[in-house]
């Protein structure tokens, strides 16, 4: 008996570190995050633009750590949202995903990111909705749905010195990539350097850059490899 109320207490700690416990944003990137409009709990960066980019979080990470980067994409007056998790947790953020896109029909395209478990949500929602998504950026992570037969783009960005990641896992997972795709690798850059937080993990590699140079080099690879998309939705 005492034993299995051991085994149980273990448990109970288990499960309140993976609900309540998650990374938290820098204060410079929490201060952007506070310029952003909070809508539904969701944070938003509005532009005139009618592509929009829709930013996964990776897991138990907060939700500001991503506010440098949206706020990158922003400054082309892109709208930027970057949805809000249940726990932290995006791999359950499809349905909220496509809640977004549904209620902002202003927004007539979509380009998303996903960092690390990020990229679950994306495939899922570029799989489901081929017809307002033009292209999926995958930050340290992979297509986990099938888009090898659809008609959008992709870039896979991945870091020099990332610890975390399975390049192998990802690898695996390159069939899954559409035609129109690439991959680029940041050099000195690590898994946590695609957004801005305080890891308590001690996996991920040492890194030669900034996360700011990192978020920087990131959008600038995404709107360079998008443009032509970008330019061919618009026209259309």
């Amino acid at each position: 008996m005492v034993v299995f109320f051991i085994i149980v207490g273990i448990l109970a700690v288990f499960i309140l570190i993976v609900l309540f416990y998650y990374n938290r944003a820098f204060p410079e990137a929490q201060e952007i995050a506070g310029k952003m409009d909070v809508v539904d709990r969701d944070y938003w960066f509005h532009g005139d633009k009618k592509i929009g980019f829709l930013i996964f979080t990776g897991a138990q990470t907060d939700e500001p750590a991503y506010a440098y980067i949206a706020y990158l994409l922003h400054r082309e007056a892109y709208p930027v949202v970057i949805p809000k998790q249940p726990f932290q947790m995006s791999a359950f953020g499809t349905k909220h995903g496509m809640e977004i896109m549904d209620s902002h029909p202003e927004i007539e395209k979509w380009i998303l990111v996903g960092h690390s478990l990020g990229g679950v949500p994306v495939s899922r929602i570029a799989a489901a909705r081929p017809d307002q998504v033009i292209g999926a950026a995958f930050l340290a992570t992979y297509a986990s749905a099938d888009l090898s037969g659809l008609d959008i783009s992709a870039i896979r960005i991945i870091a020099e010195n990332d610890g975390i990641m399975n390049n192998d896992r990802m690898a695996h997972f390159n069939r899954n990539l559409p035609e129109d795709s690439a991959t680029v690798m940041i050099e000195g850059a690590n898994h946590q350097g695609f957004a801005a937080y305080d890891s308590l993990s001690k996996r991920d590699g040492k890194v030669a850059i900034s996360w700011q140079e990192q978020n920087e080099l990131s959008v600038r690879y995404i709107l360079d490899f998008f443009e032509k998309r970008i330019s061919e939705a618009v026209t259309d």
